[in-house]
């Protein structure tokens, strides 16, 4: 078990470290994902604030948030739907160990003309966490190196990796189908003893790699808000598109 842990890290350190084809094209030297295919691939759509799923650019929200009670975020902005080919890149730094892709994942959220302004309203950046037991397996945190990332081009006002803390006994969110998520979401995260005075009055940024349900948010949103966050919005990656709609079934 300790070697399979050591090689998961020198895994992990390898891939950060050495330039690859892109992904899409193969071209070389331009690395993971080249800048070309990522205009290409990830086309910018109005998506709603609440949801992040698309929306008809005349309104401000998508249908099912229309007359629905809002969230506790204010707002979540995701860059690409969950689908291909997003969805194998994001595994692959999820699972395995590819943090090159982490720039190239993370320069995307640079496209999105509503990122500035939803940086400059926050005043502390939390990545939503694994579990001990996971994070102990894995060796990283796959949402803190897309923070890391995102934070050389973007100044970050506070970051702090270990204020939520995941419950080491919670399954992992990607195992679990919608009704089980959102039972299981109050039970989630807490909030780390030191980081509670730190929090208070701030609005608060969560990022994540992947919103599925909007649990996992739910459940950050709620412990953030009652330890005394003014507001928490969200950074996510990549949304996992409604059922039957055309991303869902590419």
């Amino acid at each position: 078990m300790l070697l399979d842990h050591r090689w998961r890290r020198w895994r992990a350190r390898w891939a950060r470290a050495v330039p690859a084809l892109c992904e899409a094209c193969g071209r070389w030297p331009d690395g993971p994902l080249c800048p070309t295919c990522q205009r290409d691939l990830a086309p910018l759509m109005p998506r709603c604030p609440r949801c992040a799923l698309p929306r008809p650019a005349e309104v401000p929200f998508c249908a099912s948030c229309l007359g629905r009670e809002a969230p506790p975020w204010t707002q979540v902005l995701a860059r690409v739907d969950y689908a291909p080919p997003w969805d194998a890149w994001v595994a692959a730094l999820k699972f395995r160990g590819r943090l090159g892709l982490a720039a190239p994942l993370a320069r995307l959220w640079l496209d999105d003309p509503a990122l500035d302004a939803l940086l400059r309203g926050c005043d502390v950046w939390l990545p939503i966490p694994l579990a001990p037991r996971r994070l102990a397996e894995r060796g990283y945190n796959q949402v803190w190196a897309l923070m890391q990332a995102l934070a050389a081009w973007r100044p970050t006002p506070c970051a702090w990796p270990t204020a939520l803390q995941r419950r080491d006994d919670a399954p992992a969110q990607h195992r679990l189908d919608r009704a089980q998520r959102l039972a299981q979401a109050p039970q989630l995260f807490a909030l780390d003893a030191h980081a509670a005075h730190r929090i208070r009055g701030c609005h608060v940024l969560v990022v994540d790699d992947v919103m599925t349900t909007g649990a996992t948010l739910q459940a950050a949103s709620a412990v953030l808000l009652a330890a005394g966050a003014r507001a928490v919005s969200a950074l996510v990656l990549a949304r996992t598109p409604r059922p039957g709609s055309p991303a869902s079934m590419e």
